[in-house]
């Protein structure tokens, strides 16, 4: 009805006021008319007691034969008892008549009918009010029977004309019409009071239930009440308690699905039955380079023009059953190598089957099964070399060349040479396997200018047979490294034995120590060797890669030299490089942090 509860209590309470006004009048209107019927008729019934008397004693009988002193005699008592006096004959003819003129009394209407009359023609008085014929107004009529000598002659009618009566009602109506009116204001205001105090907890209660609704659950309901408000105040607290868990509960595991879906390495898109997209992680919009906002609310097949996954979301949607596979598209850097699951799920109980379509980027995947696949092939290939080196070697002194000494020792030292350069093999391959698995280091402080020049010296021989000059440049002598001592005896043994190999006769192999920053130096190994094409720069860090195979494996190598290099450096938390052209030598170096 109204939207304020006030309102509401206010209407309620004069509406109600009303109903009890409107009852309460008509039983007391229905009263005081009761009461001034009976006062009026009782104080009639003295009348006409005392008229009968006053007639019996002028003894007007027979009332026929006197009408002129009937009529004088009505006409006196009339002032005495201010009301209209009739005589009617016993058969209803009118004698006489206090409010009639005599010349008209033949022609009044028979009155044995009306009802005071019939009233007293069967129990010796009637009485009515109604509305008289004879004079057209409303009257209290009272009538007795008129008797002489034992016999009923007539009746003696008083009638009191009715307007005093009316007037007298009209003024009470109207006055209790004031009193309601009245009343009713007074309770219009006390019931806006009443509605005030009523309704004052309960806004108080709407105004802190807003602010909880709008987030603030720090607000609470006052409980200091000990009527129904305050349990209800009791009650809402509860439920905002446990209100305010549920949210917290919801927006942690709400916060922490939204950390997995966001970490995941997985796209993630959820679609409903038709195929509108529900939700997508960060991953599926790289995936596509596309925004979430671009994505969002479109139909899949709008955002994927890939028929290798629209068909299984299609399979999935319809049969209801998961769906696997790879697919490859291309882009301008290359291939990229996908992989999917589409599964079925419910959106909810009464919607229906939607799908979960998850896409993985396994291009990473498929190039590291490559390098596997050709470290595999490699491997096999340069440990099948040596060994069967070594079988044919065998196998020839069996047949008999180990009966000639000069052939026995030719034989053997190459059968020597090629286990010596399997061990090499195995054992660069173990050490590689190692750094691979993450083996802690076993970081201390190096001097690193003698630890160089030890090294150096080590390969002096080797130098001084090519005529190559190595040289050791430090800017400053007290220069102190964290390093593991052995892997970075490994780092510069690979560089410095590479350097020589690869340099021709009366070349030069430098060392540099420069410094880098205020944490570390920078360490360059220089030659003046062959040099690398740039394009090969990248790849010859691989396992088993070389630029030249032929004269690699001539001059010894593993092929795994520089990787070995690469992993020791990157596990001491830098970059290895190299900076080389064909014919102009090489130059290797990466930085280590100083102590």
């Amino acid at each position: 009805m109204f939207t304020n509860y006030k309102w509401n209590f206010v209407f309620v309470v004069l509406l109600v006021s009303l109903i009890g006004f409107i009852i309460f009048d008509i039983i007391l209107i229905y009263s005081i008319r009761t009461y001034l019927f009976r006062q009026t008729f009782d104080e009639m019934h003295i009348k006409t007691d005392l008229t009968l008397e006053l007639l019996e004693e002028k003894q007007l009988f027979p009332l026929s034969s006197k009408r002129n002193e009937l009529h004088e005699f009505v006409s006196q008592i009339k002032t005495i008892v201010y009301s209209r006096v009739t005589i009617i004959d016993a058969n209803g003819r009118v004698l006489s008549d206090s409010d009639v003129e005599n010349n008209r009394i033949p022609f009044l209407d028979n009155h044995i009918n009306r009802p005071e009359v019939k009233g007293a023609q069967q129990t010796g008085w009637g009485q009515s009010y109604r509305l008289s014929d004879t004079v057209n107004r409303k009257l209290f009529y009272t009538a007795f029977q008129i008797e002489h000598e034992g016999e009923k002659v007539g009746f003696l009618r008083l009638a009191y004309y009715a307007f005093h009566f009316e007037n007298s009602m009209n003024r009470i109506f109207v006055f209790i019409l004031l009193a309601n009116f009245i009343g009713l204001i007074i309770l219009f205001i006390a019931a806006m009071y009443l509605g005030t105090l009523v309704t004052f907890p309960i806004l108080r209660i709407v105004r802190i239930a807003q602010k909880i609704s709008s987030g603030n659950f720090e607000r609470s309901f006052p409980t200091n009440r000990k009527d129904e408000i305050g349990i209800l105040s009791q009650i809402l607290n509860q439920l905002t308690d446990r209100l305010k868990n549920q949210i917290e509960l919801l927006s942690y595991e709400r916060s922490k699905l939204e950390n997995i879906l966001t970490n995941l390495n997985s796209g993630i898109v959820a679609i409903d039955a038709n195929k509108k997209i529900l939700h997508v992680n960060p991953e599926f919009c790289s995936i596509l380079r596309e925004t979430k906002e671009e994505i969002i609310n479109k139909r899949i097949d709008e955002i994927l023009e890939w028929e290798a996954i629209l068909n299984p979301i299609g399979c999935t949607l319809k049969n209801e059953r998961p769906e696997t596979g790879e697919f490859i598209y291309y882009i301008e850097t290359g291939k990229v190598f996908l992989s999917y699951i589409v599964s079925p799920f419910f959106i909810s109980k009464d919607e229906k089957i939607g799908a979960l379509i998850q896409i993985q980027d396994i291009s990473e995947l498929k190039y590291l099964e490559a390098i596997r696949r050709s470290f595999v092939a490699s491997a096999s290939h340069e440990l099948k070399t040596p060994l069967t080196a070594i079988v044919g070697y065998a196998e020839t002194l069996f047949e008999g060349a180990v009966q000639e000494p000069e052939a026995r020792k030719h034989f053997l030292n190459r059968i020597l040479a090629q286990a010596r350069r399997l061990e090499y093999l195995v054992s660069d391959l173990l050490k590689l396997s190692q750094l691979e698995h993450d083996i802690p280091l076993e970081v201390d402080e190096i001097e690193l200018i003698p630890f160089l020049q030890k090294i150096i010296d080590e390969f002096a021989d080797k130098a001084n047979q090519k005529k190559i000059y190595v040289s050791l440049e430090p800017f400053n002598q007290q220069i102190m490294v964290k390093a593991d001592e052995e892997l970075m005896r490994t780092v510069f043994e690979n560089l410095i034995d590479n350097a020589l190999k690869y340099t021709p006769t009366d070349g030069q192999v430098k060392i540099k120590v420069n410094p880098s920053d205020k944490e570390s130096i920078k360490i360059e190994v220089l030659d003046t060797g062959i040099g690398i094409d740039p394009k090969y720069h990248d790849r010859i860090f691989q396992r088993f890669y070389r630029v030249d195979k032929a004269r690699s494996r001539e001059l010894g190598g593993t092929g795994l030299g520089l990787a070995i290099v690469k992993h020791i450096i990157e596990r001491h938390s830098s970059v290895i490089f190299v900076r080389s052209e064909p014919g102009k030598g090489s130059c290797f170096c990466f930085d280590l942090e100083t102590a």
